[in-house]
């Protein structure tokens, strides 16, 4: 009876790792299906109507704890293709900034497939501004600010009553005067957290359920939806 169970068990064991394997194997091929028909020339004449009303600064806040390379790089190669110069990585633990040389290699990679047929496009050229952000950034940028104002206050002799918001939002320099037009949030959960608040009091935060196996197609949905808002930059 005791070998007829422990028979059972490897049997039950072998057969749940084929799962597995058989499991990634399809996640694999779907992902390449959801993918492989696009490039950037189709990319770019389905955005073609966005034209001229694109962000120049894309923030990217990954919520999930699962963060897969070969998927992130994805969006980040589809903006460096329409054009956008800057595009900023947050999670609250800075584990991007940890995988920075893996998402580099995945990165270089994955554009070097999506533009392949691609010549003389001057807005497939890969050297945008890419920043990684963590809560850290907040919190040591807020520290800083707090440093340097009453620094200057002490130097010019003037008081808090003098603060302005304008003069309270130059010291903080997280993005500097490039702060994120759009923000897409991955994930469930409706939070900044801990993203610097006082970088994004005009971006226009909209979310995907999630990075994995994101497709082209709702990359673009996502900016339309973006370019329908009307834009009141805080009136």
């Amino acid at each position: 009876a005791v070998v007829s169970t422990q028979s059972t068990g490897h049997l039950f064991l072998h057969t749940y790792c084929q799962l597995q394997v058989a499991a990634q194997c399809f996640i694999n091929l779907l992902r390449w299906w959801r993918v492989s028909k696009w490039n950037a020339d189709i990319l770019l004449s389905q955005a073609k109507p966005l034209t001229g009303k694109l962000p120049s600064h894309v923030s990217f806040v990954f919520l999930e704890d699962d963060l897969p390379v070969e998927d992130l790089v994805k969006p980040i190669v589809w903006c460096i293709c329409l054009g956008v110069s800057t595009i900023s990585l947050y999670d609250y633990y800075g584990r991007l900034r940890r995988k920075k040389l893996e998402i580099d290699d995945e990165l270089r990679e994955y554009y070097a497939d999506f533009t392949r047929d691609v010549k003389n496009n001057p807005k497939c050229s890969l050297n945008p501004k890419i920043k990684f952000v963590s809560v850290e950034n907040g919190r040591t940028d807020l520290v800083h600010a707090a440093r340097d104002m009453a620094r200057d206050m002490l130097k010019s002799g003037t008081g808090v009553g003098d603060i302005t918001q304008v003069s309270y939002n130059s010291y903080h320099k997280v993005f500097g005067d490039n702060e994120p037009e759009l923000m897409i949030q991955f994930g469930k959960q409706r939070t900044l957290a801990g993203y610097p608040p006082w970088s994004v009091h005009l971006t226009e935060i909209l979310t995907l359920p999630t990075c994995y196996l994101i497709s082209p197609l709702q990359f673009i949905s996502t900016l339309n939806s973006y370019c329908k808002i009307e834009k009141r930059v805080g009136k």
